[in-house]
């Protein structure tokens, strides 16, 4: 009963027989700049295709906004696809 609770990306590494690696400092503020660049960027985004879609409710044209809405959503999800990619990219330096 005294077991600690593990969280999910623990009770995955035993399951992969992966260690829990230690980030450096320099690592910890590059993934914490990734994070705000792609937060500002997502937003960025959101804003102008917010607009957009906004602008073709105005004119009842149903089909650009389900089109925008679309490219809204496959927009935000590659942005942070990259930031995942790129924090990866950082996770794997040597320390």
């Amino acid at each position: 009963m005294g077991e600690e609770i593990k969280s999910a990306y623990e009770l995955a590494l035993e399951r992969l027989g992966g260690e829990k690696s230690s980030l450096s400092a320099g690592q910890k503020q590059a993934l914490a700049e990734v994070d705000t660049k792609t937060g500002a960027r997502v937003a960025e985004q959101s804003i102008l295709y917010d607009q957009r879609i906004q602008d073709a409710r105005a004119t009842g044209d149903h089909a650009a906004v389900q089109e925008l809405e679309g490219a809204k959503t496959a927009e935000i999800n590659r942005l942070r696809e990259e930031a995942e990619e790129e924090k990866n990219r950082i996770r794997g330096e040597k320390v």
